[in-house]
């Protein structure tokens, strides 16, 4: 009978289309993605390569907690082991204290149902982030039993705590799948968590290979839970290199992971933390003096078109990279012919870079413009007494196709010299920003510190214009005499008060690892408040706020924050600041601010500490004039009304002279003090 009312509650739930079972995920800032640690036994993964874990990128650990009906302290001789609720809860608050979150895992083996559901609950009771079960049809694990416990004791885990957060952690390879039952734990899940171990997977293909292992798996997924929207959460493989792990970080981020977790604390590699430190948006591949394709390509030279064999895709060759042909059109326009072309191996061209080497000219088919590329970025040339003085004159001009410079950044890479032609100053660039240098002695300084290249690059007229003026978001800088770092963040900077919050905001993926040391001086014009439509929250904290012309407005309301995203009015994207971060911002409104609510169409203006609804343009017209209101008009949440006239508040010492002045009626409610009803204006 007990089975019966579990198998209805699971089809009750699966009726719900997909629905994701008990999660209000937190939302994400740009570009993060968060980096999760395995621990199997305390005395196994500690110290591992670092003992303190507020020194490493690490925002969640996977603690585990029981196997089977046992608890690790069973197993696990440390005096951290879990041998219950009380000590997990210990733990909890232990890892809380470094500003980590805690996942416990376990593996469910056996046929005692009633014990395990129990240990799972009482688990889930202690406030772990979410609980996940390691699913494996081997000795050791569930063995035979996988199929039995996944419709006995998970479904019926999952009808008792319908809000819970569960996962499972799963063998990716297909052959493991029926006997595992992996489809029936996944059924009623929120996360999936695919062991990708591609140096245990040695020789078995797309396993063995840390991107192809990553992104197979994803796709899996769609015949493993069909109309399941799952959270994808990757188990990578720590004892590997740097270069490996990297690999299967960016197939993850192509795959929409926002985390990832590392097998496991103790075995993890100190290239592989350095890699975990320094995962940001990749940066285009740049030529190398000796590209892979004068190797293996069967026509090596610039302007060879190939194809790789299973691929209908075309790229022509110039200066050490590859630049891609959409169309029999763009073909033409190149002045090629169809047939054109060499085939080469599936993924060869993967091994070309995107950005052709320094000194390179490249001119789009159809285009007068030519652009030359140094350090990693495109320059438009304006003339050709430019191109001459740039020492270019008889330099070989390439043709790509329409719309190919696009994958050339504007921006060159961090450390680059610059120096407009015939222009008085050199510009560092880092943090996506360009900086003026003030002197020989602080250009040297910071070639010193490793922050600035020695070779000087000269750019044609005008061509610093394209460089912003402020770090892009994310950014973690300093100042070269200062001992204060800063977050950039929506255009704004916010100080970091001690290492453990710039650690924490680096494994949120609010901020980089890499340090950034610009001019003394550098940072006094940025501004303290984010770009307007940021949405932002500090760091540990639950509030969420709007920022509008330099103030910040709370977001208390779930459907007015979707209806302002929609409107365009607030970002989708939450940023993550420090721990008192926005404390310098002032809420709003303030004194004169204007104002309408989300989806309506009625005016407000915030008055001597009141609300007031505007009657017309003509109101307007007049206040803006008279100063007492400002444009532009801030579209919030609200809700939006007037006070009760009772409640209304008057401003003090402004003056009769303003009443004829502003058009006040006698009885206006944003006339001034000296404005009583009873005083007729003259005109009136």
């Amino acid at each position: 009978m007990r089975r019966l009312v579990v198998s209805l509650v699971l089809l009750t739930l699966l009726a719900a289309g997909g629905q994701h079972f008990g999660v209000d995920l937190a939302p994400q800032p740009a570009n993060a993605i968060e980096i999760e640690t395995v621990v199997w036994q305390f005395g196994q993964d500690y110290p591992g390569v670092e003992g303190d874990d507020t020194l490493l990128p690490v925002g969640t650990v996977h603690v585990k907690t029981h196997d089977g009906t046992d608890w690790m302290s069973t197993y696990d001789g440390n005096s951290k082991a879990v041998t219950g609720p009380a000590s997990l809860r210990r733990l909890i608050a232990d890892y809380n204290a470094k500003g980590i979150e805690v996942v416990a895992w376990f593996v469910p083996k056996g046929v005692d149902i009633e014990d395990q559901v129990r240990m799972a609950e009482d688990v889930l009771d202690t406030g772990v982030k979410a609980l996940y079960a390691d699913v494996e049809p081997f000795d050791g694990f569930c063995y035979g039993d996988c199929n039995y416990l996944a419709e006995q004791f998970w479904w019926r885990l999952r009808s008792e705590r319908p809000e819970a957060t569960l996962g499972v952690i799963y063998d990716p390879r297909e052959w493991t799948w029926q006997d595992s039952g992996t489809w029936k734990w996944l059924a009623t899940a929120n996360a999936a968590l695919p062991m990708c171990y591609w140096e245990v997977y040695t020789d078995q293909g797309i396993w063995a290979d840390p991107n192809g292992c990553v992104s197979q798996a994803r796709a899996d997924l769609s015949w493993l839970a069909p109309g399941r929207s799952l959270e994808y959460i990757p188990m990578l493989e720590g004892d590997t290199s740097g270069d490996k792990f990297l690999a299967a970080m960016d197939a993850a981020r192509s795959a929409g992971s926002s985390r990832v977790s590392i097998w496991r604390r103790g075995v993890v590699r100190p290239d592989v933390w350095e890699a975990t430190w320094n995962i940001w948006e990749p940066a285009p591949a740049v030529a190398s003096a000796w590209p892979s394709y004068w190797v293996w390509s069967p026509c090596p030279w610039d302007g060879c078109i190939l194809k790789e064999a299973s691929s209908p895709a075309l790229y022509v060759l110039h200066s050490g990279a590859k630049f891609h042909i959409p169309n029999p059109d763009a073909l033409a326009a190149m002045g090629r012919r169809p047939g054109d072309y060499w085939i080469v191996g599936d993924g060869m061209l993967q091994t070309v870079a995107d950005v052709p080497w320094d000194g390179t000219l490249l001119q789009e088919a159809g285009s007068p413009t030519v652009y030359v590329v140094y350090a990693g970025a495109k320059f438009a040339i304006p003339s050709p007494d430019a191109l001459y003085a740039l020492g270019l004159g008889y330099a070989p001009v390439h043709t790509i196709a329409p719309g190919s410079l696009n994958q050339i950044p504007n921006v060159p890479r961090d450390g680059t010299r610059l120096a407009e032609l015939s222009g008085p100053s050199e510009w560092q660039i880092t943090a996506g920003a360009r900086f003026p240098l003030p002197s020989p002695e602080v250009r040297d300084a910071l070639i010193g510190a490793g922050a600035l290249e020695g070779p000087l690059y000269i750019v044609p007229w005008g061509a610093l214009a394209q460089i912003p003026t402020t770090p892009h978001d994310g950014s973690r800088v300093r100042e070269l005499s200062s001992g204060s770092e800063w977050q950039i963040a929506a255009g704004a900077k916010f100080p970091l008060p001690d290492a453990m919050v710039r650690n924490q905001l680096v494994r949120k993926g609010a901020m980089e690892w890499r340090l950034n040391i610009v001019p003394d001086g550098a940072l006094a014009g940025l501004p303290t408040a984010p770009r307007d439509g940021t949405r932002v929250q500090e760091l540990g904290g639950d509030a969420e706020w709007q920022v509008a012309s330099g103030m910040k407005f709370a977001l208390t309301d779930a459907n007015r924050r979707a209806e302002l995203i929609s409107a365009g009015s607030l970002s989708s994207q939450v940023t993550i600041v420090p721990p008192g971060g926005l404390g310098s911002i002032p809420e709003g409104p303030q004194e004169g601010t204007l104002l309408q609510e989300v989806g309506g169409s009625a005016l407000f203006v915030m008055r001597c500490g009141s609300l007031y609804r505007l009657q017309d343009n003509a109101q307007l017209n007049r206040l803006v004039s008279a100063g007492l209101a400002r444009r532009p008009i801030l579209t919030i949440g609200g809700p939006l009304a007037e006070p009760d006239l009772t409640a209304r508040k008057r401003c003090a010492g402004a003056g009769m002279d303003v009443c004829p002045a502003a058009g006040w009626g006698a009885a206006n409610p944003f006339a001034p003090p000296g404005c009583k009803p009873q005083e007729t204006q003259a005109g009136e």
